[in-house]
């Protein structure tokens, strides 16, 4: 794999890499880059960013339920109720106005 690093005037460090990708994702990431109004780096960038942090995410998930007893875990039942309970369309808050400062 051939590759080279780039910083220009106080931009990030990027470095080229060759990759291989299905044909079918190649044309919809491109077609998403367009649609965004983004490079495709920057919209493969971003994937990649929002992929590495829905593995961090899931990573300290883990290690929090690793704390608790086994008992504290909801069973299979009590988890299905809570993803029906959270999949449920809610209403949008309205929002507050804001209040005048007293004199």
């Amino acid at each position: 794999m051939h590759s080279y690093r780039a910083n220009l005037d106080g931009m990030a460090i990027t470095e080229k890499v060759s990759v291989a990708i299905g044909r079918d994702e190649l044309r919809l990431a491109k077609t998403a880059a367009e649609q965004e109004g983004v490079s495709l780096s920057a919209f493969v960038t971003g994937a990649l960013r929002a992929r590495l942090e829905e593995r961090r995410r899931l990573e300290a998930a883990r290690r929090v339920l690793a704390t608790f007893d086994p008992e504290d875990v909801p069973t299979d039942d009590e988890r299905r109720g809570l993803l029906a309970l959270w999949a449920q369309p809610h209403e949008a808050a309205t929002p507050r106005r804001a209040r005048r400062k007293r004199r």
